[in-house]
């Protein structure tokens, strides 16, 4: 009876411990990889890019030379890839643009 019992225990934990490491590998590839979090980020709608200036809703902003620009899946955009008419949520630091968001029209 004990034996029964202690295999019933055994199998019950050996089935626990499998179940995070398959449901961590299906959220990990569900969940888009986001290199940093958007909060206090600014949003707008692009009108123009022209070399390291970028025009948002009218206004004109500087990108930084070493800006991270991604998509809004976490992929890294090349600035003449991005349209206008594309979503952007964008970081200022020292009053250029250091980090953006872009989420191109489908």
């Amino acid at each position: 009876m004990n034996n029964r019992v202690l295999l019933m225990v055994l199998g019950m934990v050996l089935m626990l411990s499998a179940t995070p490491a398959t449901s961590f590998a299906q959220t990990d590839q569900t969940q888009p990889t986001m290199l940093f979090s958007t909060v206090g980020f600014q949003s707008g709608v692009i009108d123009e890019v022209q070399g390291s200036t970028i025009r948002i809703d009218g206004r004109s902003y500087v990108l930084k030379a070493a800006v991270v620009v991604v998509t809004h899946e976490g992929e890294p955009l090349e600035l003449d890839r991005i349209i206008p008419t594309s979503l952007v949520k964008f970081h200022l630091k020292e009053g250029h643009i250091d980090k953006m968001v872009v989420t191109l029209p489908q």
